[in-house]
């Protein structure tokens, strides 16, 4: 009896493992896919230690005498050994998909850091698979950021923190309806905590008893009171990079674009001026929430169904309006901030052509960069548990987070008077071998802006780094069809090298400054047939330029 019962569990591990590998997307497989797949996906290890254990439960009980009996008993425990070790693979080599996904990113390419640099994330905790928190973090819990039962938030931090150190704001997922603010995150917030950052988590109201908006007002509300309270917990509010998984990748993909969009605001909100994050994080993110079947592969009448029964209790035909501006997929602009997103290829929840579109019209469409991670045979929430492909994502996290986030230096008039024209003299090339001084260029073919990527933040880099910047320049106004011609602004007196840059022709002030702050730039240059003006990227700009885009 005890071999039949075996049998039967070993049969179910091979479907789990199976499932992982390959889920099914009909009928009862589709609804198992989620729950078995992740199970299988994400702990291989305890699954062969599991059948190691009733192997030997049943050498104790007493192994099969009947032959066939107990060479299926063996078959069955190799074929779960060899699809579990191929799991145990496919998690391991996620740390070189990653790595490959950040270096050879079009825009300012990532090096992934090695296990070995993690602050907190070390062998034996990847090996458990457990997201204990370091000891000696701080967490100040339960902080009243509005008025109601779920307006709470959570603040981790080290004793060591430094003031004015970086914020990782994270939100929650859990289909708008479920979750909390102490369950999701935690290897990835860990490990930040660990390096100095201080991280922000919060709960919201939940649908279907607070539909949307409720959820992203929430979110509002909750960042309005980190941008105001961040200081006091050794937080700089300038310095914020947003993240959530799922729903809460959403939800921090929304607010992420919508920082110039009042609609989310509550009434009672004040005192915020700067709704700006320096980047945002999406962890197998809803990043489109029309249920379009062009993204979603036969997963959006699923979205749809939970949206219009239980999140936004509207009909998508009555109001499209609404699914569409709850969208991060549609809201992308010309000035987003920069995105890394990190979805699964096996994600049954979520179809992994949400991410892929979401990112291809980012790319399209916004002048900021955005790293892009697919994982193989991954499922939705991977990152729960701590696993080896928990680890690599979250170095990925680390390494973006610090590479849009350093701080930046104040903007003293010294540095505003060196872009000056005078003292810097500023020329155009009208052709390959011809160059003329830069009003005598718009004379000839009316105004432009110049944009230079080299020496960010009026920082010194040098010709190797300059020259990578200025190719990743002229490829992205090349993917917006922009028309330009190379431009070189020079300090007569030699105490600054000169800088290459572009003459962007038309189009709006908007584009050209979203342009110059994408490359970590303090101004830029309008220039008509009077004179070199030069422009602030603080200052909203909107000359009366043809407009292109």
């Amino acid at each position: 009896m005890m071999a039949y019962f075996v049998v039967i569990v070993f049969a179910w591990m091979i479907f789990s493992a199976l499932t992982a590998l390959r889920p099914g997307r009909r009928g009862i497989f589709a609804i198992l896919a989620f729950p078995v797949g992740w199970t299988a996906g994400e702990l291989p290890v305890q699954a062969m230690v599991f059948e190691a254990a009733l192997l030997g439960v049943l050498e104790w009980w007493g192994f099969p005498r009947t032959h066939w009996l107990g060479v299926l008993v063996w078959v069955l425990a190799g074929i779960i050994a060899a699809a579990n070790l191929a799991l145990i693979g496919i998690q391991l080599g996620s740390r070189r998909v990653v790595r490959r996904a950040l270096n050879q990113s079009p825009r300012e390419p990532l090096d992934l850091p090695r296990p070995r640099e993690d602050q907190f994330g070390t062998w034996w905790r990847t090996a458990l698979q457990l997201s204990l928190h370091p000891r000696d973090m701080q967490i100040v819990r339960n902080v009243h950021y509005g008025p109601l039962a779920r307006h709470r938030l959570d603040v981790w931090r080290m004793s060591t923190t430094p003031q004015d150190a970086p914020v990782i704001f994270y939100v929650h997922g859990g289909s708008w309806t479920v979750g909390d603010k102490r369950e999701q995150g935690r290897p990835m917030l860990h490990e930040f905590v660990r390096r100095g950052w201080v991280a922000v988590v919060c709960n919201y109201r939940l649908a279907p008893d607070n539909p949307w908006p409720a959820q992203i007002e929430d979110v509002t509300r909750a960042f309005a009171w980190l941008k105001k309270y961040a200081s006091t917990y050794g937080g700089d509010p300038r310095r914020v990079v947003i993240a959530g998984g799922s729903a809460g990748g959403q939800l921090a993909s929304l607010l992420a674009l919508s920082t110039g969009d009042p609609t989310w605001r509550p009434a009672d909100v004040s005192g915020v001026d700067d709704w700006s994050v320096r980047g945002a994080i999406s962890l197998y993110g809803v990043l489109e929430m029309t249920g379009d079947e062009t993204h979603w592969h036969g997963l959006g009448r699923g979205l749809m169904i939970l949206l219009e029964r239980r999140v936004v209790q509207k009909n998508f035909k009555d109001d499209p309006a609404t699914f569409r501006a709850m969208s991060p997929y549609h809201r992308i602009r010309l000035d987003s901030p920069p995105f890394l997103v990190v979805h699964g290829g096996n994600d049954t929840l979520v179809d992994v052509h949400v991410a892929r579109d979401f990112v291809e019209e980012f790319r399209r469409v916004s002048l900021s960069r955005i790293y892009y991670v697919e994982l193989p045979f991954t499922q939705h929430a991977f990152d729960v548990s701590a696993s080896p492909r928990t680890s690599a994502t979250v170095r990925a996290a680390v390494v973006f987070a610090e590479s849009v986030n350093q701080p930046v230096p104040a903007l003293t008039p010294e540095i505003l008077a060196s872009y000056q024209v005078p003292p810097t003299s500023l020329s155009v090339a009208l052709s390959s071998s011809r160059r003329a001084e830069a009003t005598q260029v718009a004379r000839e073919l009316g105004p432009y802006y110049v944009v230079s990527a080299d020496n960010p933040y009026s920082q010194q880099r040098s010709d190797e780094d300059n020259a990578s910047r200025y190719a990743e320049l002229e490829a992205l106004l090349v993917t917006h069809g922009v028309t330009h011609r190379p431009s070189v602004a020079s300090d007569p007196t030699g105490t600054w090298p000169d800088e290459r840059g572009f003459a962007v022709f038309g189009v709006l002030g908007e584009f050209a400054r979203s342009l110059a702050k994408a490359f970590d730039q303090f101004a830029f240059y309008f220039v008509d047939d009077v004179a070199v003006r030069v422009q602030r990227c603080d200052e909203v700009v909107s000359l009366n330029v043809d407009q292109r885009h």
